[in-house]
Order: structure tokens, then sequence, then C-alpha cells
């Protein structure tokens, strides 16, 4: 009987050790931080449905011990490249792991001959634009010089992409919208549009430590036409720094 008795303990032991080390193919996607929920690029349930599927691909990924959250890291940040960093927890007597999503922060939407895509303040491509509401609220950005352009790789210089929020961020400052923004080819150019103007300003764009002098060379040129009544017919340029042009 004593025997009998010690065979259930260790059977009822084995049974609740192994319940308690098992995993659930149901992740549960949170966002790493609570600003970063409306920040994604895709909807929660993309995440949510290619976590479960990699959980479901390997026996290893039901159990604490053996599952290999660093290699499920990997595969979810090369599947989704707009996410900066990918995490798991597993909980101690739950069985559902958390994985904890923080999306890289787009910058723009750039245009090109191969297509549109979002791209972060890193300069890096994150994935093809699909006009959604997010991306409408990013500056766009037609690049007319060529640029090829591979999801998950430097597209741009993280310098020109601050230079182009600075303009942005400094002209909406002034209550001037831009409706648009090229970069010419052949040259270090950004020209923006703004809206209801028939001109545009022209920026040296590789001059990246500027982009405030540059946007107040605009600022006070533009208010000096406006004072004389001859407001310019094609464009203002502000690329030689403390100077201006137009036409």
């Amino acid at each position: 009987m004593q025997r009998f008795g010690l065979i259930i303990f260790c059977t009822v032991l084995l049974i609740a050790l192994i319940n308690i080390l098992s995993l659930s193919t149901h992740a549960e996607i949170m966002p790493l931080k609570s600003s970063d929920k409306g920040s994604f690029l895709r909807d929660q349930a993309v995440y949510q449905a290619a976590a479960d599927k990699l959980l479901a691909g390997s026996l290893w990924n039901r159990n604490k011990i053996t599952i290999d959250t660093g290699a499920f890291s990997k595969q979810m940040m090369k599947q989704f490249p707009e996410l900066s960093s990918v995490s798991v927890t597993l909980p101690l007597l739950a069985h559902r792991p958390v994985v904890y999503l923080q999306p890289s922060q787009p910058a723009l939407v750039l245009s090109t001959d191969s297509g549109s895509f979002v791209v972060d303040d890193r300069g890096k491509a994150l994935l093809a634009a699909d006009g959604s509401a997010a991306e409408s609220k990013l500056p766009q950005v037609v690049d007319q010089s060529g640029l090829r352009v591979q999801l998950n790789h430097q597209v741009l210089s993280s310098q020109s992409v601050t230079f182009i929020q600075t303009v942005v961020a400094q002209l909406a400052a002034k209550h001037m919208t831009v409706s648009s923004m090229v970069l010419p080819a052949g040259s270090s150019e950004l020209d923006v549009h703004l809206a209801g103007q028939t001109y545009f300003v022209k920026f040296n764009l590789r001059d990246d430590s500027a982009a405030r002098q540059q946007v107040g060379t605009f600022l006070a040129t533009i208010a000096q036409l406006q004072k004389n009544n001859t407001p310019p017919a094609k464009y203002i340029d502000v690329r030689v720094l403390g100077r201006a042009y137009y036409q």
C-alpha cells in the first residue's frame, strides 16, 4: 500500500509538472510600452497569426524548457522588418507565452519607380505602403533620383530622414502645410511643395545639420517678398546657407 501510494503521488506530481511546463501555441501579443499601442503599421491580428504559426511549427515550442525564445524573436523580426524588437516572456503557472513587440518609428512614405515604401527614422525601408490611415499622416516623398529599395535595407541616410522631418516640423510651426516633397535626379536636393502655393522651395539635403537655418532663410525671404508684393512665380532656393534666390 505504501508503494502504491508513492507511485500515485509520483504520478500526480509528474502530471502536474508536465502541465506547469506545457505551453500553448496561442500567444498573447502585447506592445512593449503602452505608448507603442497606436504605432503599429499592421493590425495586431497579423502579428498574432504569425506568432501562433511559429509556435505551432515545432514540438520544442510546446514546453517552457525546450522553447528557443531567441530564435522565435529573430524569426518574427525577419518576417516583420517594421519591428525594432521582439521579446518573449514565459508565464510561471499559466500556459500562454507573452510576446512583447516594439515597433520602429515610421518617418515617411517614399514613392519610387518600384513602388511606395514606409521608411523609418533610421532610413530603413520597413514595408510596402498600402495607403492606410496611419501612412497618410506621414510626410510623402517622391524619389526621382532612381533609388533602389529593398525591404529591411537602408534606402536613405538617417541624417536625410532627420532633415526632412525637421523641415516639415519647422514649416508646420509656422502654419505651413507641406503637400509633397521631391528628391530630384542627380542632386542632393529636396524640393518642398506647400499647400496653396504655386512655388516650391529648394533645400540642400546634403547639408543635414542646417535644416533649421535653411527653413529660417526661406521664412525670412518669403516674408520680405510678400511685404514687397512680389511673390515668387516658380521657386525659392535656399541651398546656399544664408542666401536665397527666387524666380
